[in-house]
Order: structure tokens, then sequence, then C-alpha cells
């Protein structure tokens, strides 16, 4: 009961956040196996989204993009990758061109 009614007040938190590029400070404290929640208290919700899932609809991973606004000095794309549990597996960060 304690993970959902956090997972809710996480999720009302980050709505009122605006989401914006990810500065590399604080890009570096990504972890390997951070949760969905963790990402989304800290950095607000996703610019985009993709869900890859099989034929019964079940997720297989999901990929949270944070995309720097036009007038922002941080011109860095951040990718998260979570797997079908919601755990962080992969980060990675390019330039805008």
């Amino acid at each position: 009961m304690k993970k959902y009614l956090f997972v809710l007040v996480t999720y009302l938190y980050s709505s009122l956040v605006y989401s914006a590029a990810i500065e590399m400070r604080d890009y570096i404290t990504l972890r390997t196996g951070m949760s969905e929640a963790e990402v989304l208290y800290k950095f607000g919700p996703s610019d985009h989204e993709t869900i890859r899932s099989d034929r019964l609809d079940y997720t297989l991973s999901k990929t949270w993009f944070y995309i720097p606004n036009h007038s922002s000095n941080n011109k860095w794309i951040t990718e998260i990758k979570f797997d079908s549990n919601g755990k962080l597996i992969k980060r990675d960060r390019y330039r805008v061109k």
C-alpha cells in the first residue's frame, strides 16, 4: 500500500513540474536499477515516451526522452530506458545538432 501511495504522490508532484533538458550534474546521478518513480520525482515527466511491447501488449521496455527547448543553453537530449519492471537499464545522452 505504501508503494502505491508513494507512486501516486510522486505522480501528482511530477505533473506540476515542467520537464526540460537534464543538466550533466543531474544526469550523472542516474543509476542502473532506479525505478520510474525515482526518475519521475527527480526530473518530472518526460517530453516523449516510447513503449516496446510484444503481441499481447505486454510491455517489454519503455524509453523516456528529455528534450531541451529552443531557448535552452543545454542542447543535450537525455534518453532513459526502463525494463518491463520499471527499473532503469540504460541511459544515454546526445547533442542536438
